[in-house]
């Protein structure tokens, strides 16, 4: 089966007579728009959405009069993090968004995939948070609507023809 569309949301489909087949996936495969997948029952589906459309949590593949084939999403190791006060927010803010990690922002926390090196990070800061395995749900705090994502380099190379404003040597 290829699927180009996604139907809509689980939660808005009348579920009664029907037999719920899900895909199960974790936050990566999520958003990938072109992938084959298999479901619990079985039942294999090859993924093709337009440019700038993902899967999420509850994404209906396909139905008839008998089956629903719905996107689930994998419990997966997470850090949960609580600043508390607009100084600990910038800089969690700013270590989450430096490590392009993807983050998901609750009423009572910001939800990423578990990285260690953040994880000491947020213990320098004296954030609290903790680890736990939960699904990466919640608003989305880097999505881009309209499917444009900004992506930049980390190169920092310069042309040393130029002046950066320092002085290298005595004058």
């Amino acid at each position: 089966m290829i699927v180009e569309k996604i139907l809509g949301d689980l939660q808005y489909f009348d579920t009664e007579n029907l037999r719920v087949d899900k895909i199960l996936l974790d936050h990566f495969d999520m958003a990938k728009p072109h992938q084959r997948l298999k479901s619990q029952g079985g039942v294999n589906v090859a993924v093709s959405l337009p440019h700038g459309e993902s899967l999420f949590c509850g994404a209906v593949l396909y139905k008839d009069e008998e089956t629903i084939i719905a996107v689930d999403l994998l419990p997966e190791d997470v850090l949960e993090i609580r600043p508390e006060g607009n100084l600990q927010w910038a800089k969690t803010a700013f270590n989450i968004g430096n490590m392009h990690h993807p983050a998901y922002l609750h009423e009572d926390c910001i939800l990423i995939p578990y990285d260690g090196i953040l994880e000491s990070l947020l213990k320098g800061i004296g954030v609290s948070y903790s680890r736990s395995m939960r699904k990466l749900t919640g608003e989305r705090a880097n999505h881009v609507v309209g499917g444009h994502s900004h992506h930049h380099s980390h190169s920092h190379e310069h042309s040393h023809s130029h002046d950066h404003g320092r002085h290298h040597g005595k004058e």
